[in-house]
């Protein structure tokens, strides 16, 4: 057997016996909530960041009414959104990422929640 055809019988034969396990994505989340105090003139925000591990997509978008901003942990500001649902299909590289949405100047206050594969 010629050493080509015997690296293609090893896979056939690992992919039969289960094991090499087809690669699936895997799925991440990151919040974020805000609100603004003008009578102390401060702003408290808490949430959780959106870590990948390798590239990946945002798949999915929820709140965020106003718009967002995507940060590095840095604050370095990788996308801005005025409507939320553009973020969809939004391609990041490995990295972690702060989500921080946009406050309404009545309601003063404001939560969104991204969700994104990898």
């Amino acid at each position: 057997m010629m050493k080509r055809d015997f690296g293609r019988f090893a896979l056939i034969v690992m992919l039969a016996a289960g094991l090499v396990a087809p690669v699936q994505a895997a799925e991440t989340d990151a919040s974020s909530s805000v609100v603004m105090k003008d009578a102390y003139n401060s702003k408290e925000q808490w949430g959780t960041k959106l870590v990948l591990p390798s590239e990946g997509k945002i798949t999915r978008v929820m709140d965020g009414t106003y718009g967002f901003d995507i940060k590095t942990e840095a604050g370095v500001q990788v996308a801005s959104f005025l409507d939320p649902q553009q973020a969809v299909g939004l391609s990041l590289p490995a990295g972690t990422y702060v989500i921080d949405p946009y406050v309404c100047k009545k309601h003063r206050h404001h939560h969104i929640e991204v969700t994104a594969t990898y």
